[in-house]
């Protein structure tokens, strides 16, 4: 398979353990904070990737790359509070429209990040898929601070995943995966106690499956990063409309409105179009 093949699979792979975890966070999110849900994610996610992070031994787990560890850690940790919190008080299908913000803040952070200035044609494009975003909004509606919330998670988001492209290839997927889930926890350790409430079995079990399906996603998208180019593979992204669709209705009996479907036709058929004209772009490059 093509890198930019591959890298799809794992996006449609980790959009899915994406929207599954918002699901649970949706639930959740009624009984515990924004902080104490991450700090679970974190530790779970951390307990399953250890054994595999020191099957080759501790040393394999040195960086010459905590600063962008740690900067992407930051990141990581504004964009998992702000799902977490916004996904509780927007329909699912709602709150992953306004997630597809992400794969256009990274053709606005391509430009000072990746030096990739881009052509009118995707910033026409992007352009077009934030009119989507405000639709989705609801003009005239009154305003939610959950939507804003969204959107600086989906901006964090775009960061979190410029950082991975920018990390050197020397640092692999699990060691990345490691160091980023450890320096969350560590951070989350004194907010979480600050919030904690002790949760019964159930609830236990739902938050480890929160843990389960974040770090699926976490390892699917940095799978998609390392394998693909970022700005090809954004597209694939917006499976999880479909994704979310489905998994509202049948759960939480969600209907999207009007506004929710135009928004979301304009926010896909702009990242769609980018998608297919980088693709011709790099193809008749390669080809010269």
């Amino acid at each position: 398979m093509a890198p930019n093949a591959r890298g799809a699979c794992w996006i449609l792979l980790g959009a899915l353990s994406l929207v599954m975890m918002h699901a649970l966070g949706k639930d959740l999110g009624k009984r515990y904070d924004p902080m104490q849900m991450t700090f679970f994610r974190c530790v779970v996610s951390l307990a399953l990737v250890f054994p595999f992070a020191i099957r080759g031994g501790l040393a394999k787990l040195r960086t010459r790359h905590l600063k962008m560890h740690i900067v992407r850690s930051l990141f990581g940790l504004l964009a998992w509070i702000a799902a977490f919190y916004a996904v509780a008080r927007l329909p699912l299908a709602d709150f992953t429209t306004m997630s597809f913000s992400m794969p256009l803040f990274i053709t606005l952070l391509a430009v000072p990040v990746l030096g990739d200035r881009g052509s009118w044609q995707r910033w026409l494009a992007t352009v077009v898929g934030f009119a989507g975003v405000v639709l989705t909004a609801r003009p005239g509606a009154e305003f939610q601070l959950a939507t804003l919330v969204a959107l600086a998670g989906a901006f964090a988001g775009a960061c979190v995943l410029m950082v991975v492209k920018k990390t050197p290839m020397s640092e692999t997927p699990v060691a990345m995966l490691f160091h980023s889930n450890l320096i969350l926890a560590v951070m989350l350790v004194l907010p979480a106690l600050a919030v904690w409430r002790t949760p019964e079995l159930v609830d236990l079990l739902l938050l480890v499956l929160v843990g389960l399906f974040g770090i699926g996603a976490q390892a699917g998208y940095i799978l998609a990063m390392r394998e693909g180019d970022a700005s090809a593979l954004a597209p694939f992204d917006y499976v999880r409309l479909i994704y979310a669709g489905l998994i509202g209705f049948v759960l939480f009996a969600e209907v999207p409105d009007h506004w929710s479907l135009l928004g979301a036709a304009l926010i896909i058929g702009s990242t769609f179009y980018i998608g297919r004209h980088e693709g011709r772009l790099a193809r008749a490059a390669a080809i010269q």
